[in-house]
């Protein structure tokens, strides 16, 4: 990918302390990232439908980037996103892949 095409600013939420598992989400850092969606589907969950957005962000190989697990979350365009899986760095291209999504509100 062109590094150029690396076209949002995207916050990576984490919690706190080491095992990061309780407490409020906080702003940890934020990379030049590209999002691209690729589904929108509709969802059950707890009874009702949800409409759920996911898709692959692309970031940038650092070491702020490689502390990102699935128990982070990041912020794109304002919208809160769920890290679902993280890649392995590509060492050629020098960027990490990372699968996401999005609970859009439901009926």
């Amino acid at each position: 990918m062109d590094p150029g095409r690396l076209d949002l600013r995207v916050t990576f939420l984490q919690r706190p302390g080491e095992g990061r598992e309780r407490g409020a989400y906080e702003a940890a850092f934020t990379l030049w990232g590209n999002y691209r969606q690729e589904t929108s589907r509709e969802a059950a969950e707890g009874g009702r439908a949800q409409d759920v957005e996911s898709g692959t962000l692309v970031v940038r190989d650092t070491a702020q980037s490689r502390t990102l697990t699935n128990a982070d979350r990041c912020l794109i365009l304002g919208r809160d996103f769920a890290i679902e899986g993280v890649g392995l760095p590509d060492r050629r291209s020098r960027l990490i892949r990372l699968r996401v999504s999005s609970h859009l509100g439901g009926a």
